[in-house]
């Protein structure tokens, strides 16, 4: 997707939600920004220039990145509850801010919830190792064509082009 059309696409009107909550949640905001920089960067790395399409390069940014927030705000609070309703707060908004098509959302979606659901399990995994960690979820990543199979997936990453 070419830069223009991206930025064609956003939900401007959604931009106040993050000033609300960055004035709120400054620190959680913050935690969430690096994470953002270190998923983009990871991703870049083992993925060049590919993660931005709905491929395993994208579930695995989706899933890392909500991971890495969850990681990061858990250094500001121990109640992990409030940390996952957090970081799926912030990953929701995305999703509606960028404006997507309906199976790219739900895989997006999708991966993002199978990123929260392995923060527990992995909290006190380094990057490396959750990084590592998720490559391998990948080679079981499945390769989606309806919206009825991403429901009984819950478990897997999803993908939608290879």
């Amino acid at each position: 997707m070419s830069f223009y059309r991206m930025l064609k696409n956003l939900n401007y009107k959604l931009l106040s939600h993050v000033i609300v909550w960055f004035v709120k949640h400054p620190i959680f905001m913050l935690a969430t920004i690096k994470a953002t920089f270190y998923t983009l960067k990871i991703t870049q790395k083992k993925f060049p220039d590919i993660h931005d399409k709905n491929n395993k390069a994208n579930a695995f940014r989706h899933a890392l990145w909500n991971v890495l927030i969850a990681k990061q705000c858990a250094k500001f609070s121990t109640d992990y509850r409030v940390v996952l309703n957090w970081t799926k707060k912030i990953t929701d908004w995305h999703e509606d801010f960028s404006v997507n098509e309906e199976m790219a959302r739900l895989m997006d979606l999708h991966n993002n919830v199978f990123g929260r659901n392995k923060f527990l399990p992995w909290k006190e995994e380094t990057v490396n190792s959750i990084v590592e960690l998720l490559i391998k979820e990948l080679s079981n990543a499945i390769l989606v064509t309806k919206k009825s199979e991403i429901k009984k997936l819950v478990h897997k990453l999803i993908y939608l082009e290879k």
